[in-house]
């Protein structure tokens, strides 16, 4: 929480391009994106209006986390707190959605909460769910998913009684695999935090009017990044698709329309960087998607279901560990998306070609990517930051740069 770190200052986001046509910007929920100088706000990157917390992991129930009450308001903290978030984040769409003017574009990002940790629920959601059908902690996830189920069914049916639905496309996107050591990720190896396909193959549909017919209800094998949303969404907004900051950040998403339109099944990529010289478990992590094959560098073992196949109803029951990546491991996950045959071995050709290109983005300079900080041990920490929230009211907010 005392990180003095952000998404780079000098990358236009997607609610800034969109509001170059005209589009009205909110952001509900979660932000994580830094917040120690007022200039990494939602509302200073793009956003008309915010509402929710700045960093990760708060109390679901009194929105505390660390050393101070996490919950904000476009520009000042936001004293609702003590109440189930999600449940403040239904009443804010309530308004947004009211207040539209149909007639002007509207771009609603919501990232809830729900179903990240600390797992809680309210009661009359856990009450929907026998307290012997399975055990505690999957409980509280499916509780915790009927309240994400029931909040975006609220957005929709906002949206179809303002007349807003025909002309809407809607993205629901996981963006990681389930947690280690809570989540399920049957029938993929792997968890959050690995570049197994269980921490990087997410959940994701598209919904809305602007769907055709013929593609609701059905499947696409294409892969999907989730950056190409900045390109589809500026593409179908009418606006450059570059980035137009003053950094002038190369931008890797793909214009995806047509794998939802039907138009086409095959992705755009030719290949799909998923990280490079990371540090989640271990140092020096990384992945690389090319046509059929992923390459996974570095080990991927660090607890629990790191490298296990999760059954459906884990953690109440245990799956079969597989084994890591010694140096290397290569997948054909279009013909193996279980993994569980490692081709490094046999495809020796391929996997040289692989971790050539492979080096060739970890060897990119870093300022032309992000602010250089690969590992939590990097990051700037202000230890001052605690005192300062305690002196201004006990709420997270900006202590850098203030006027």
């Amino acid at each position: 929480q005392t990180a003095m770190v952000g998404l780079n200052i000098n990358m236009t986001l997607l609610p800034a391009k969109l509001k170059t046509a005209g589009y009205k910007t909110h952001m509900v929920g979660k932000w994580h994106e830094g917040f120690f100088d007022p200039a990494y706000l939602p509302v200073n990157r793009g956003f008309d209006t915010s509402s929710g917390f700045m960093e990760g992991g708060e109390d679901h129930m009194n929105e505390k986390v660390g050393c101070a009450t996490d919950f904000w308001k476009n520009k000042a903290p936001d004293t609702r707190n003590g109440t189930y978030d999600a449940y403040i984040y239904q009443h804010d769409l309530t308004e947004i959605l009211n207040d539209a003017n149909p007639n002007e574009p509207f771009f609603l990002y919501l990232p809830l909460h729900n179903v990240h940790t600390p797992l809680q629920a309210p009661d009359e959601w856990l009450n929907k769910y026998d307290v012997n059908s399975t055990c505690t902690q999957r409980r509280t996830y499916q509780a915790m998913v009927s309240v994400a189920d029931n909040v975006t069914g609220h957005v929709v049916e906002l949206l179809k009684k303002k007349g807003m639905w025909e002309n809407t496309i809607l993205v629901v996107s996981a963006d990681n695999g389930g947690a280690p050591c809570s989540g399920s990720n049957y029938p993929l190896k792997g968890c959050k935090y690995t570049f197994f396909e269980g921490g990087v193959r997410a959940l994701a549909f598209a919904n809305g009017g602007l769907i055709p017919d013929k593609m609701r209800g059905k499947s696409t094998q294409g892969f999907i990044h989730i950056a190409d949303w900045y390109t589809t969404f500026c593409k179908l907004a009418g606006v450059e698709t570059s980035d137009s900051g003053e950094g002038k950040f190369p931008v890797d998403g793909m214009d995806v329309w047509p794998i939802i339109t039907g138009e086409s099944d095959k992705t755009p990529h030719d290949e799909i960087v998923l990280g490079y010289d990371f540090d989640n478990s271990h140092p020096m992590q990384g992945a690389l998607i090319s046509g059929n094959y992923k390459l996974i560098v570095g080990p991927q073992k660090f607890n629990c279901d790191s490298v296990m196949w999760s059954p459906l109803d884990y953690p109440c029951t245990q799956g079969e560990n597989g084994p890591d990546c010694d140096g290397y491991c290569l997948y054909d996950i279009v013909n193996d998306p279980y993994e569980k045959h490692d081709l490094s071995k046999e495809k020796t050709e391929i996997l040289k070609e692989l971790i050539a290109r492979y080096n060739k983005f970890s060897n990119e300079p870093r300022d032309m990517q992000d602010q250089g900080y690969h590992s939590a041990a990097e990051l700037p920490i202000d230890p001052q930051a605690c005192q300062y929230m305690s002196d201004h009211g006990g709420y997270w907010r900006p202590w850098k740069n203030i006027d």
